[in-house]
């Protein structure tokens, strides 16, 4: 029996040992990705950088993993990068600021579609104030995304673009305007309907649409300072987190899709311009500035990660295939960071291959406010798992995303809804199973 216990105490131990590295993997000239470089990550084998000096724009590209990089910049000449989205190894798109500098003025987005041996202009701001501030693709719908920019005339509405074709085509639209200016890398996208960025402005505070550009609104998040540098929400629309550049450790929490904000302390020692990423079906985030810091349960509770000695991170970006999650980080200094997660919701009490598709009652029930949702794929199959309310509106999305055979749990946390009884559903190889909970607060 003793003997067992610590088994089992060792290999908790061991597990989140594992899961706290950060490993240097290589990396990029510091000297040349400028001040403001940033990173994307669309698999676990492919990781772009760029950035660049004032004149000097640099786009590098990794294809093994981040274990080397190859500058792939080649025909793009003038300004600085300021924004980089890759689809896959061949297809990137990069913007920069306009003018040398940063300083604005008919900003343009490249595009490449053969890994850098070619690139054009797939869109550009005219004007005389544009600057590419973020390019990103939903996660739920990887065929819709988004481009923002400062007004590309000063004091003019915001310059937004839209794609629902992977970036074949663009459609510009405007968002009035909210601000002066928009802020490098917090563009946030769930859906074709839900996104936005952070704003540059006192207090802290988002611009948000949740109907697809037809209106916008101004999301204050409880936070002082002049910018919002970074912004993620769930793909349930509900949970958020977002940072400002002044308040860090403070981070700011909604659970009701921004309209209302919860500050909560992430730890002292940590500093620094923040971004923070979400894992796709999973309650995981993750915030990168001079430490990385996880969260497993929506941003409420946090615990530092190793990351080999290395600090005073510009960026990051993670991507999530087969329900395992590989993320990378670029340190100041050029340095890549490399994190690869074991497989994420996968039940360590049964690993038994089952034989069908399966939801288990919920655990404990009625519960206040956090159980545990366990159920069963018998062979690959893309996995939604959603709760809904008495009238059958959905109010938690807690997996969307493509699993392997195998017997998963969820431990999901509700505090922030009400008591009542609600019903969770699983979507997965042509199977729908429902079942009911209790939240008794």
């Amino acid at each position: 029996m003793y003997r067992t216990a610590l088994w089992l105490i060792v290999t908790v131990f061991m597990q989140i040992s594992v899961l706290s590295q950060w490993i240097q993997v290589s990396g990029v000239p510091g000297a040349e990705i400028g001040s403001y470089p940033s990173i994307s990550s669309p698999n676990k084998n492919v990781v772009v950088v760029a950035g660049g000096n004032t004149n000097s724009p640099r786009v590098f590209r990794s294809t093994n993993g981040g274990l080397n990089f190859t500058n792939i910049t080649g025909n793009i000449t003038g300004a600085e990068l300021y924004s980089v989205c890759a689809l896959n190894a061949d297809t990137i798109f990069a913007g920069n600021g306009g003018s040398p500098g940063g300083v604005g003025g008919n900003a343009r987005v490249y595009m490449t579609t053969n890994g850098g041996v070619n690139w054009s202009i797939a869109i550009q701001t005219g004007g005389n104030s544009g600057f590419i501030s973020g390019i990103s693709f939903s996660k739920v719908n990887p065929d819709f995304g988004l481009i923002v920019s400062d007004p590309a005339i000063e004091n003019d509405s915001f310059w937004v673009a839209k794609t629902t074709d992977r970036g074949a085509t663009w459609k510009v639209v405007k968002a009035p305007n909210a601000a002066q200016y928009t802020n490098q890398n917090s563009i946030f996208v769930v859906d074709e309907l839900f996104y936005g960025f952070g704003l540059h402005a006192s207090p802290a505070k988002i611009y948000l649409t949740t109907n697809g550009g037809i209106s916008w609104s101004v999301k204050q998040i409880g936070l002082s300072g002049n910018s919002v540098p970074s912004v993620s929400f769930r793909s349930d629309k509900l949970t958020g987190i977002a940072i400002s550049d002044v308040t860090y450790p403070n981070i700011a929490i909604t659970g009701n899709g921004g309209t209302n904000w919860q500050t909560i302390n992430i730890g002292a020692g940590n500093s620094g311009i923040a971004t923070v990423k979400w894992v796709p079906g999973t309650p995981v985030f993750y915030i990168a500035a001079n430490k990385i810091k996880r969260s497993s349960n929506n941003g409420s509770d946090w615990f530092d990660m190793s990351t080999s000695g290395i600090q005073n991170f510009s960026h990051m970006d993670l991507s999530v295939e087969s329900n395992e999650l590989c993320a990378y980080a670029l340190a100041s200094d050029g340095k890549v960071l490399k994190y690869s997660g074991d497989p994420f919701g996968i039940d360590p009490s049964n690993t038994t291959i089952p034989v069908q598709y399966t939801l288990e009652q919920n655990f404990p029930n009625p519960f206040n406010p956090q159980t545990t949702i366990k159920y069963s794929i018998p062979e690959p199959a893309f996995v939604t798992l959603k709760i809904f309310n008495a009238i059958g509106r959905e109010v938690v999305s807690v997996v969307n995303s493509y699993h392997r055979a195998g017997n998963y749990r969820e431990d999901i946390d509700m505090t922030r809804l009400s008591s009542g009884i609600y019903i969770y559903t699983i979507y997965a190889g042509g199977e729908t199973i429902s079942r009911k909970m209790v939240l008794l607060k």
